[in-house]
């Protein structure tokens, strides 16, 4: 077929070997599921079980994503019988991942963990019953192990491997990173039922959505965000390449939309302008939605983004503070993304931004910021998260020295107490959702009395919500007629209560 990738890496091949590849999210236990939408299949699984069945490994996955338990594992651990079982690790999926790990072993298979969480702290999957973890980027790390195993050789040495031994945890050297991403085979979409993935999207949006990855890493150096598997560096595929994917998606699946899920959309600029000439010259009806920055949409490449296929553009916005933005080294100004908002909007490309509270460092005067930059664009969607410090970041380290030392690994959660109590932020999340349903009539209609609703709120959230939310000292309790300016008070009035016989 004209859309396959036949060209393979270095690596010797281990025929026959029995791989079961394991995802062990489920969608039903993620509080931040939104309602079955936002649902795509681990890439980065999908991309090792291609490699390792190109080098001859007979490869099985399974997707626990829209299962209700550890059943379908247990099934193709006895109908399957492994003897190598790769676990993908995130940061909410490590109980199920031990848990995983247990059983496999108790299968006589040896357990593998990679991905990001695992990639960043294999200390807890070790001692929890992981035979080992890869490290970095893990197509021949797999390939490698696999050999080893096939071969009873040592994994001592081994670049991007970490094992225990004698109660020590023994990290080889770092791996390199592929050179050539055009090399890897396609994802290996036949060993899941992307069907159900399709037919969902289908279900909620009347379209049939996939991810694709163009790119891999990102040069960016966020301090709040760990790069566990690709690092810093940054290596794109061919243009080729990924149309060869796209026409692939379409003709096998009818994929007519696309998430790229990329780090970051449009770094290099010669490479976006021609991947966009080449969509729009196809004319394939193909519709995209990616996250980039607000310094990389530049105002001349919307019109072509939009042409393209271009539909909704995830944002980093993070704060409406610059001081916060240079706290978090995120590397762009105010002005920056007021004028790529201005812009997407202007071009009725939809916007998602991303919103981060209780960054260190944070005050009370950042968030009403925050607030005032939401009112001010509204976008069409919008996450607010608390932040995170997750493994090997610098907030991490910054969260750790804050609060008098102690490792990843004693820290019962991720989450940290942050300057203010819970409240302060679940009332500025309020304010965000009041301004975004209350957005499309202020700013078709009554664009004025959006203003002095704007005026009227900050000075309550100021003067009176702040107060009480911070546990602050006891304010004179108000009358009513002085907690809102006196044009709302008289808009709000009404008749005088009927006195009761």
């Amino acid at each position: 077929m004209p859309f396959t990738l036949t060209a393979s890496l270095e690596g010797r091949p281990v025929p026959g070997l029995r791989v079961l590849l394991v995802d062990p999210y489920l969608r039903r236990e993620d509080p931040m599921e939104r309602k079955g939408q936002e649902q795509y299949p681990s890439l980065g699984l999908l991309s090792l079980a291609a490699f390792a069945r190109q080098q001859g490994a007979d490869v099985r996955v399974v997707d626990l994503t829209f299962a209700r338990g550890l059943e379908p594992f247990d099934r193709a651990l006895r109908s399957f019988t492994p003897e190598v079982v790769g676990v993908h690790t995130k940061t909410l999926t490590l109980p199920r991942a031990l848990a995983i790990a247990r059983r496999a072993r108790a299968g006589g298979a040896f357990v593998l963990a990679g991905g990001p969480d695992s990639s960043s702290r294999p200390e807890p999957y070790l001692a929890g019953g992981f035979d080992a973890v890869a490290t970095g980027e893990g197509e021949t790390t797999l390939v490698d192990i696999l050999q080893a195993r096939a071969e009873g050789q040592s994994l001592f040495g081994l670049p991007g491997v970490a094992f225990l031994h004698e109660g020590t945890v023994v990290q080889g050297p770092p791996r390199p990173f592929l050179p050539d991403l055009d090399a890897l085979p396609l994802p290996a979409w036949d060993l899941i039922d992307l069907e159900g993935y399709l037919s969902r999207w289908k279900r909620f949006t009347g379209t049939r959505r996939m991810a694709v990855v163009t790119s891999r890493g990102c040069p960016f150096d966020c301090s709040w965000c760990s790069k566990p598997t690709f690092g810093r560096s940054f290596r794109q595929r061919s243009i080729r390449s990924v149309l060869q994917e796209l026409s692939a998606l379409r003709e096998l699946y009818g994929v007519d939309y696309v998430r790229i899920c990329d780090d970051v959309f449009g770094i290099q600029r010669r490479w976006t302008e021609g991947f966009l000439d080449a969509l729009i010259a196809r004319r394939w009806g193909l519709q995209f939605e990616c996250l980039s920055r607000a310094d990389l949409l530049r105002p001349e490449l919307l019109p072509r983004l939009k042409e393209a296929g271009l539909r909704r553009v995830f944002l980093g916005v993070e704060s409406g503070s610059q001081a916060m933005l240079d706290l978090m080294n995120r590397g762009i100004t105010l002005g920056q993304v007021e004028r790529a908002s201005a812009a997407l909007r202007a071009h009725g490309i939809d916007q998602y931004w991303f919103l981060m509270l209780g960054y260190p460092g944070e005050t009370l005067g950042d968030l009403d910021a925050t607030v005032r930059l939401f009112r001010r664009f509204a976008p069409e969607e919008y996450s607010v998260s608390v932040a995170v410090p997750l493994p090997g970041t610098r907030l991490e380290k910054l969260v750790d020295e804050g609060a008098g030392g102690g490792s990843p690994q004693e820290r019962p959660s991720l989450l940290y107490e942050g300057v203010f109590p819970p409240p302060v932020y679940r009332w500025t999340r309020a304010r965000m959702r009041f301004w975004r349903r209350l957005d499309p009539i202020t700013r078709r209609y009554v664009p004025l009395v959006g203003e002095k609703l704007g005026s009227a709120t900050d000075w309550w959230s100021h003067e009176i919500a702040r107060k009480v939310l911070t546990g602050g000292p006891p304010a004179e309790i108000p009358t009513r007629g002085s907690l809102l300016p006196p044009w709302l008070s008289n808009l709000l009035a009404g008749p005088p209560p009927r006195r009761s016989r």
